[in-house]
């Protein structure tokens, strides 16, 4: 957030997923809110909040399930009941997992290119389709199909072309990375032009998260699921390890 206020915000988007792995429920939703963001619900709210079952939720996901909901203040939820599911502005419409589904996973060329040809069905107006829910940057257009992300720099959008933003995670990185890092964007959606996108992946401090995890005896590795054959391991033995 202070690096995108020292960029220069006009309008605050969030994709969904402000609770659940995390250790501080609540700060976080109390965060987001003050922000007066333009936000959706992600699957981990709509699940938190008995609107969506967890079965497609993994053992690290359940096991920090349990602890959420007892967590998760009145005033909190509240705020992520209200949370719609879509959100549209000018030029953009926003979806956590896919238009269609909050737990739908957008990863593949042809699952975007099939985003877009709805998005153009039914929201004709808009340019850019903001997802959440992978944990990874993403770039798509529709005519120059899977980008490689850029994070030194704003990459810019062609005139007339539809694209898939995934700005990726903020929290519990999924890229292959020893160190986690922050991911977030900066679109650029002007009147009279394309516009653009700047990725971002940030040093954070992961390592008082890790401490806040095991404080409150949730999984350490909800920070960042460490790439490498090891760790594989070791989380494949936990699966088999946990009831249900």
């Amino acid at each position: 957030m202070a690096r995108l206020r020292f960029e220069g915000v006009d309008r605050w988007l969030c994709a969904g997923d402000i609770v659940d792995y995390g250790p501080q429920p609540n700060e976080c939703v109390a965060e987001i809110a003050a922000l007066d963001p333009v936000c959706i619900a992600g699957n981990h709210e709509l699940v938190a909040l008995d609107e969506l079952p967890s079965d497609r939720f993994s053992w690290r996901a359940r096991q920090a399930l349990e602890w959420t909901r007892t967590a998760l203040s009145e005033d909190s939820r509240r705020y992520l009941t209200a949370l719609p599911r879509i959100a549209s502005l000018p030029g953009l419409v926003m979806a956590h997992g896919s238009l269609a589904d909050p737990e739908e996973y957008i990863r593949t060329e042809a699952h975007a290119q099939a985003q877009l040809e709805q998005l153009g069905r039914e929201h004709a107006d808009a340019r850019v389709l903001v997802l959440g829910h992978t944990h990874r940057s993403l770039l798509y257009g529709s005519t120059s199909g899977l980008l490689d992300v850029s994070y030194t720099e704003a990459m810019p959008f062609a005139a007339g072309e539809r694209y898939v933003v995934n700005p990726g995670s903020v929290g519990q990185s999924r890229d292959r990375e020893r160190q986690p890092r922050a991911r977030f964007a900066l679109l650029e959606l002007p009147d009279d032009g394309p516009g653009s996108v700047r990725f971002f992946a940030e040093h954070y401090d992961h390592g008082a998260v890790t401490e806040a995890l095991r404080a409150a005896r949730l999984p350490k590795d909800s920070v960042h699921v460490r790439p490498g054959k090891v760790a594989s391991i070791r989380r494949r033995i936990r699966r088999l390890l946990t009831p249900g």
